[in-house]
C-alpha cells in the first residue's frame, strides 16, 4: 500500500470561497488535465468517470469528433467536507481504475490565517501492467498530486493578485 500526501500553502484566507469552488466542482481535477464526469457538484454516493488528457496543458486533441483522453477509471464519492473553515472529499476507486484505493482533496484554513491544499492517497495499482512497474506507478500519483495542488494555486493567484495591484 502507497501512502501520499502534497501539500501547499494557497495563499490568504479570503481565496478560500473560490477555492472551495474549485475542489467542490471538479475544476481542481481539470486544473491538472483530468477530467471528471458528470461534472455537476460533488455529492456522497457521485459515481465520477475520470480521463486523462495526454497533452495537458493544451486541449485534448480532437479525432473523428471525439476527444483523445486516456481512460483512468470511474470513483466513488464518500464523503464530502462543507465546512466554515475547510472544503473537500474523499473518493474511493472503483473496479476497473488504474488504481485501486482512496484519495481525499480538502481545502483548509490553518490558524495562521493561510489557506493549504491537501491532497492524499492510500492505493495499490489496480490494473496487473502497473503493479508489474509499482515503483512508476507511484512515481506517477506524486506527480498528479503536485499538478493537482500546483493547478489550483494558479487558478487562485489571478484572484489574489488582481484584488491586491
Amino acid at each position: 500500500m502507497s501512502r501520499l500526501e502534497q501539500t501547499l500553502d494557497l495563499g490568504p484566507a479570503e481565496l478560500f470561497p473560490m477555492a472551495r469552488d474549485a475542489i467542490l466542482t471538479w475544476k481542481l481535477q481539470e486544473s491538472a488535465g483530468v477530467i471528471a464526469r458528470p461534472s455537476r457538484r460533488v455529492h456522497p454516493g457521485q459515481i465520477i468517470d475520470l480521463w486523462l488528457n495526454p497533452v495537458w496543458p493544451s486541449a485534448p486533441r480532437r479525432w473523428r469528433g471525439r476527444d483523445l483522453v486516456l481512460p483512468v477509471g470511474s470513483c466513488i464519492v464518500l464523503e464530502v467536507i462543507d465546512a466554515e473553515s475547510a472544503a473537500g472529499f474523499v473518493y474511493r476507486t472503483l473496479p476497473g481504475h488504474l488504481e485501486s484505493g482512496e484519495q481525499t482533496f480538502l481545502v483548509s484554513l490553518g490558524s495562521d490565517g493561510r489557506l493549504g491544499v491537501s491532497i492524499t492517497s492510500e492505493s495499490v495499482p489496480g490494473h496487473p501492467l502497473l503493479r508489474a512497474f509499482a515503483p512508476m506507478s507511484v512515481a506517477a500519483q506524486r506527480m498528479m498530486a503536485r499538478r493537482y495542488a500546483a493547478g489550483l494555486k494558479r487558478m487562485l493567484a489571478p484572484r489574489y493578485h488582481g484584488d491586491h495591484d
